[in-house]
């Protein structure tokens, strides 16, 4: 016989209810204590069937696995008739985050365009990448000149605002306000357009 606390007895019998496993545990790993509020149990574990609860296994075969992972998330939600998360085509950007955006995408159209230029003077040969661009400026098509220039000008002259905005903006955190960021965002996009809109043309 070993004595064991009536809480100790409590959480087993909690235990027992959550799971089954817990009705065939050895007392003799209870701790060990004598207060008065104590109680007597038997070394011999003892199964209470009310306290024991079973259920069948789900057997998942083969051939439902496989079409459970050929299937996406959107076609299972689609066949079980429950909605998606909503895509970010739905919501509505404040300018501030599309500036910041911008400033993104403009930073990856820079690196592609430079990666193209010396991908076009390593397979030309030296020179080759000017050449195009002599080419380009002085086509007789209407507006590829200044479609070209704009397409050059307006992403390096929004990236290198941008990169300065975010400059003032680490060194100066209290400028960071609802009104200050949407004022910075509305100057930084009508700067851009000016400045390359003038470069396109010249």
């Amino acid at each position: 016989m070993i004595r064991t606390t009536t809480s100790t007895m409590a959480n087993l019998a909690r235990r027992q209810l959550c799971c089954p496993y817990f009705s065939g545990i050895n007392s003799s790993i209870l701790p060990h204590s004598a207060p008065s509020s104590s109680t007597s149990i038997s070394k011999t574990p003892t199964h209470n069937n009310n306290l024991i609860t079973t259920r069948d296994m789900t057997i998942l075969s083969k051939e439902s696995k496989a079409e459970f992972k050929n299937q996406n998330y959107s076609s299972r939600m689609a066949k079980k008739g429950q909605p998606v998360s909503p895509h970010v085509t739905i919501y509505s950007f404040p300018v501030c985050a599309l500036s910041s955006i911008t400033t993104r995408v403009t930073g990856c159209a820079l690196s592609f365009g430079s990666a193209g230029l010396g991908l076009v003077e390593i397979v030309g040969g030296n020179g080759a990448a000017l050449q195009l661009m002599s080419n380009i400026g002085s086509s007789e098509l209407f507006g590829v000149a200044a479609v070209a220039k704009l397409s050059v000008a307006f992403p390096f002259v929004y990236h290198y605002l941008g990169g300065l905005r975010h400059l003032v903006w680490d060194n100066s955190p209290d400028m960071l306000t609802n009104v200050g960021v949407e004022k910075a965002s509305y100057i930084l996009v009508g700067t851009s357009v000016l400045v390359s809109g003038v470069a396109a043309v010249l």
